[in-house]
């Protein structure tokens, strides 16, 4: 590749970035406001750390959602279930219109993920839990010879849970 190639790639790759997270912003709002209720300001706050992650970074698999060899991503920051859920239905998950039915009665999206979502490691919920099942995740990995990698995504909320301290003098 040519320096100009590189350049122009990088380029491209910045403003498909900034389109998909753009995309994914409106869809959050959307999504929030359809339902009534919602915690805009988490999901927004978080779109582009998953777009990067499920979009450049992440191994996984939309149509094998339980692959071994894929990456986890443990999201911990429940209640920014409508970002986690918009990132979801753009990777190819489940179909977008599923975001229509977010926290209606007897919907898959709930407003925590939880495990029956495909593509959702962890159900969310109780505070500080995210980072010690991440840990556990990589250590059994670990320690089966697996190579894939675990990322973890907590909110500011959690982060003062002793659990949360733990999990971090652990992992070390």
């Amino acid at each position: 590749m040519t320096k100009k190639s590189i350049e122009e790639s990088k380029e491209f790759l910045e403003s498909e970035y900034k389109r998909r997270s753009l995309g994914m912003r409106r869809q959050i709002l959307k999504t929030i406001h359809k339902a009534g209720s919602g915690h805009p300001g988490g999901s927004l706050s978080v779109i582009d750390i998953l777009n990067i992650l499920y979009f450049y970074k992440l191994t996984h698999n939309p149509h094998l959602p339980s692959d071994p060899s894929r990456d986890r991503l443990i999201f911990s920051k429940g209640h920014a279930s409508p970002a986690l859920y918009t990132v979801l239905a753009e990777a190819g998950y489940f179909p977008s219109t599923e975001l229509e039915r977010f926290r209606k009665l007897g919907a898959l999206l709930q407003g925590h993920a939880h495990r029956e979502v495909p593509g959702v490691e962890f159900s969310t919920g109780s505070l500080g839990q995210g980072l010690s099942a991440a840990l556990g995740l990589a250590l059994g990995g670990r320690l089966q010879g697996e190579k894939y990698s675990v990322f973890a995504i907590l909110g500011d909320g959690e982060m003062q849970e002793g659990s949360i301290w733990e999990a971090l003098m652990a992992g070390g």
